[in-house]
């Protein structure tokens, strides 16, 4: 099978979706935001699979439009209503004559995320934000885009490190970067201190102010930390991984004491 075929069952495969978001369950509301969000999804498919990729490009990219379809439908079959602004209103793009709108944009860029993640563990996350911002009229165009630039930069590590921000509220992160170097037994742990502290370069953690208890050391999940971590869904990361990487904080922290 050519490059071409194995694209145009990629697209198939999705297509076989969209009678689900058209609401063949008899659900009105299902089926009219079936009609506005199924021609984003199957444009956005459709333009991908007319470029040349590999058999695991191909397999990241369904993967990616999958899991974005059935989270727009667990969403509508819960009673959630996709937002009522211009989020979904097409307009004229002179510069490649096109017809776009922010939704489309949105979903294309996380296709594009999909195929060039080298770490497929990040996929679902990357398909989880683009769905839920489709109910999400608090995020303008401006705001989603630039977190799907910072969720595409992010390591599969460092969004379980931001999730454990957000469970535990305040780490002495600070200490790391000042102390690290000085404890020969943390020699190796150099690449999760780099992950940490690299949330700060994206704002998703800020210093606290210090006062009652809190050192300058200490950091706090953002305000748009916490929203990444709500609309990209890392409370659904697999418990075994966070587990694995608290066991490592507590490690660096404590040897820092």
């Amino acid at each position: 099978m050519n490059s071409t075929k194995i694209i145009d069952t990629a697209s198939a495969a999705v297509a076989n979706l969209i009678p689900a978001i058209t609401g063949l369950t008899g659900n009105i509301a299902i089926a009219s935001a079936g009609a506005i969000v199924a021609p984003i999804i199957q444009s956005g498919v459709s333009e991908i699979a007319h470029q040349i990729l590999g058999n695991l490009q191909r397999k990241k990219v369904l993967a990616s439009a999958n899991i974005t379809c059935e989270t727009i439908v667990q969403n509508l079959d819960t009673g959630k209503q996709l937002r009522n602004d211009d989020f979904f209103k097409f307009h004229h793009n002179p510069i490649v004559e096109e017809n776009e709108s922010p939704a489309s944009k949105l979903f294309d860029g996380s296709l594009l995320k999909a195929k060039e993640e080298y770490d497929s563990k990040k996929i679902p996350f990357i398909s989880f934000f683009t769905a839920n911002i489709f109910f999400a009229p608090n995020i303008n165009e401006s705001k989603a885009i630039v977190m799907l630039e910072i969720l595409g930069k992010l390591t599969y590590r460092q969004l379980c490190g931001l999730y454990i921000f957000y469970k535990r509220n305040i780490m002495p992160v600070g200490r790391w970067e000042t102390r690290l170097k000085e404890t020969p037994a943390l020699q190796d742990y150099y690449d999760i201190a780099y992950e940490f502290l690299s949330l700060k370069d994206s704002l998703l953690i800020v210093q606290n102010i210090p006062g009652q208890g809190i050192g300058i050391s200490d950091y706090r999940i953002s305000a748009l930390g916490k929203e990444l971590v709500a609309t990209a869904n890392l409370s659904s990361i697999p418990q075994e991984d966070l587990f694995r990487l608290e066991d490592k904080v507590n490690y660096i922290t404590s040897a820092l004491r």
